[in-house]
């Protein structure tokens, strides 16, 4: 499909309504109701939608292209799930530093555990052109190929694995590679392989979290992994930005500002983005942004309205871009 990711790294989305990368992680900074998580939530579904529009290549596992497998929302508002969903129906926990933690831990299982299998199940893939083109006369020729053993077991971990994640069961089209697993298992394989989990992740309100706070920490790994973990969307709100570590921004791929938060905050922000930094552009000019489109120096306070849920989006990776909302480039 046109929409694929083709670039094995981060890529900015084709055909997509918003300016948005691959395996990103966006922080939301500004008071309470200034639209933060209305925004969170809207990137979140953007993502789900355009990512129906690209198919899944057991050829391209590192692409991640194909639907999102799982949708996480975690809100200290939110009672919990008692089961993880899948597909596009949320997983709805509350999000307090626990329940976080456990959180990541499950996708960092999930994540460990697939690319363990995807070595075995690549592998054979490869090895089942092969004998295909061998053309063997029968099955009991198979069992005297040299990795007959190893394919047995890579077969019974995938199955393992399809049992334990039943979302990320994946239909083999390749009707050669189907031919010489069915006949080398003796009518066990069912058809299918596993694809790449597909996450989104979002933690909305987390001032008076303590994880943001220490890079040091088995949260911030998993985030600067998250490619590796197939974290395809992470959005994390705050009200505050000096909530936040600036170990945890500077691996951002992009940030919103709302309205209500001090410049010196402002411009630590953009301390973090060193490529915003030029000769015709420098921290002033970026306070001066975000003033102008969040109000800031409004005195009217029916004017000021007018800027309540106006943000100033940076996006820092792969591109450098400055954005009004979504809808107007300003740098």
């Amino acid at each position: 499909m046109t929409n694929n990711i083709k670039s094995d790294g981060i890529e900015t989305l084709k055909n997509c309504e918003l300016p948005l990368s691959s395996f990103s992680f966006i922080g939301f900074f500004g008071s309470v109701g200034t639209g933060k998580t209305t925004q969170l939530q809207n990137i979140a579904d953007t993502i789900v939608d355009w990512s129906k529009s690209t198919s899944y290549d057991l050829d391209k596992p590192t692409l991640c292209n194909g639907p999102v497998t799982h949708y996480i929302f975690m809100s200290p508002s939110t009672h919990s799930d008692n089961t993880l969903q899948h597909g596009d129906k949320q997983t709805l926990i509350e999000a307090t530093d626990e329940n976080i933690i456990r959180m990541m831990d499950s996708i960092r299982f999930m994540g460990d555990q697939f690319n363990n299998v995807l070595e075995f199940q690549d592998f054979i893939r490869c090895i089942a052109k092969d004998i295909y083109k061998q053309t063997y006369k029968n099955k009991q020729e198979l069992r005297t190929h040299p990795f007959y053993e190893h394919i047995l077991l890579s077969l019974k971990l995938i199955k393992q694995f399809k049992t334990d994640y039943q979302e990320l069961r994946f239909k083999e089209t390749n009707q050669q590679i189907n031919k010489v697993l069915y006949d080398i298992s003796d009518g066990d394989f069912d058809g299918y392989l596993i694809r790449r989990p597909k996450v989104i992740l979002i933690i909305d309100d987390q001032t008076g979290s303590k994880l943001f706070r220490d890079v040091g920490n088995d949260f911030y790994r998993a985030l600067s992994q998250r490619r590796h973990l197939s974290l395809f969307f992470t959005g994390v709100s705050i009200h505050s930005s000096g909530a936040m570590q600036i170990g945890f921004k500077s691996i951002m791929n992009s940030c919103l500002l709302f309205r209500g938060l001090p410049i010196e905050k402002v411009k630590g922000i953009y301390g973090t983005i060193q490529a915003l930094d030029s000769i015709d552009f420098n921290v002033n000019d970026f306070v001066k942004i975000y003033q102008n489109i969040t109000g800031y120096n409004e005195t009217d306070m029916d004017k000021k309205e007018d800027y309540k849920f106006n943000f100033l989006y940076i996006q820092s990776q792969p591109v450098t871009s400055i954005w009004l909302k979504f809808d107007k480039r300003l740098k």
